[in-house]
C-alpha cells in the first residue's frame, strides 16, 4: 500500500508531552503487543505498561538509571551502545557473558542460566535479533530465557529494535488489507505470564522495525 510522507502538526500540539508519552500512543503500543503476541492470554498490556522515550539509547539509559546496585550481564559481541549505557552509573557493574562453546553463536538456555545464576547477575541486557550478528533467540529457547529470568528474579532487558527483520516466515496473503496475516516477528512478550509482575522489559522503536529513521520514540 502507498505510504504518506507528509506530517501535519497543529500549532496547539507543539508543546511538551508527558514524560511517559501521550496516552493515545501508549494505548496503541499496548494494543500492538497484545494483538501480535498475547491473544487469548489473561494478562494484557495497557498504557500503564508503556513508556515513550526519545530513542533506544535514551530508553536504555532510563532503565539503567532505575536499577539498584547490581551486576548487569551482556553479550559480546552486541550493540556497541550497551557498553556506553552500562558505564554511566556507578551502581552498575557490567559483566560480559562469555561463550564456552565458541562455535555456537547463540547461548543455550542452560548456559544462560549457568552464567546468570553463577555470577549473581541482577539484570541482563541483550538485543534479539542480535546486533550486529543477526543471531536470533526464538521459540522454546526464548521461552526458557524468559522463564529463567522469572524464576531467578533477574531483570531481562530485551532490545527488540530488529524484531521485524525475519525473512523465514510462511508465505503471506497478497491482500494488503488482511490484518490477520502479519509477517514473522519475534518478541519476548509472547512468553510473559504476567505483564505486571514478570521482570521482562522490552525496548522497541520506529527507526528500524518501521523503517522510519529519525523518528525518536
Amino acid at each position: 500500500p502507498s505510504r504518506s510522507f507528509e506530517l501535519s502538526i497543529a500549532p496547539d500540539d507543539v508543546e511538551y508531552a508527558p514524560n511517559v508519552g501521550i496516552r493515545e500512543l501508549r494505548d496503541k503500543v499496548a494494543t500492538y503487543y497484545n494483538t501480535l503476541y498475547r491473544q487469548g492470554m489473561d494478562s494484557q498490556y495497557t498504557a500503564d505498561n508503556v513508556c515513550i522515550v526519545p530513542g533506544g539509547r535514551a530508553g536504555l539509559t532510563r532503565i539503567m538509571a532505575i536499577l539498584a546496585n547490581c551486576q548487569v550481564g551482556f553479550f559480546s559481541p552486541d550493540y556497541t551502545a550497551y557498553e556506553q549505557a552500562l558505564g554511566l552509573f556507578q551502581r552498575i557493574t557490567p559483566s560480559v557473558f562469555l561463550h564456552r562453546d565458541t562455535n555456537e553463536a547463540v547461548m543455550s538456555p542452560e548456559e544462560f542460566e549457568f552464567e546468570t545464576v553463577g555470577r549473581g547477575i541482577g539484570a541482563v541486557l541483550l538485543s534479539n535479533p542480535a546486533n550486529p550478528t543477526g543471531q536470533s533467540i526464538e521459540g522454546d529457547a526464548l521461552r526458557e530465557y524468559v522463564d529463567i529470568a522469572r524464576r531467578h528474579e533477574v531483570a531481562l532487558i530485551m532490545d527488540e529494535f530488529y524484531s521485524h527483520y525475519y525473512y523465514d516466515g510462511p508465505e503471506r496473503s497478497d491482500d494488503p488489507d488482511d490484518e490477520s496475516d502479519w509477517p514473522k516477528t519475534v518478541s519476548s512478550a509472547r512468553y510473559i505470564d504476567d505483564v505486571n509482575k514478570d521482570p521482562i522489559l522490552l525496548v522497541n522503536g520506529l527507526t528500524k522495525n518501521w523503517r522510519a529513521p529519525g523518528f525518536r520514540c
